[in-house]
């Protein structure tokens, strides 16, 4: 008897799995279509894109500015140009320091073998670099009696560029020591 039990649910609920489910794949049917269905369907079919007020969607999103990737220089013109803006700042060699009416003064020898003499504002170096101060060793004494050299003689040299990621104007500064 128990075995009849069986058979009768699993008959019972293979029906109600195949065929309920089926019951409502039929009310989907284009034909069996109720009211509210007709009228979402003819609301969607007047629909117009505008693309005014939107971005370009083939444009890319971030801009590259023109500067960014190219060193940019300021260059003077070649008849401005001195002999000194002929080499690069690290073939440059500081051979002295003076002060001259309260003015300093440096004189430093070329990659040509000779000598010119700089001063503040001067410029120098093939990347448009101009000195901004000269400046001469600082020896102090300590409480024990030793000598003590805080900075070197050397000439410091502005240097101004553009940063290739970011495309801001960089100041660099570089020495030209002894």
């Amino acid at each position: 008897m128990k075995s009849h039990f069986l058979k009768i649910c699993l008959v019972f609920g293979f029906g109600v799995v195949v065929l309920v489910p089926g019951l409502s794949l039929a009310a989907d049917v284009p034909g069996n279509l109720n009211n509210a269905d007709k009228e979402v369907t003819t609301a969607n079919d007047s629909f117009a894109y505008s693309p005014q007020g939107r971005r370009d969607p083939f444009e890319p999103l971030v801009t590259k500015d023109p500067v960014i990737g190219e060193v940019v220089k300021k260059i003077r013109p070649e008849s401005l140009k001195g002999p000194l803006e002929k080499y690069e700042l690290k073939q440059f060699r500081l051979l002295a320091i003076m002060v001259v009416r309260g003015t300093p003064h440096a004189m430093v020898e070329g990659p040509d073998g000779k000598s010119y003499t700089v001063k503040v504002d001067d410029y120098i170096g093939m990347n448009g670099g101009v000195v901004k101060d000269i400046q001469t060793k600082i020896i102090d004494v300590d409480t024990n009696g030793m000598r003590i050299e805080k900075s070197p003689d050397r000439i410091v040299v502005e240097e101004s560029g553009h940063d290739s990621t970011t495309g801001k104007e960089v100041i660099d500064y570089r020495y030209i020591v002894m």
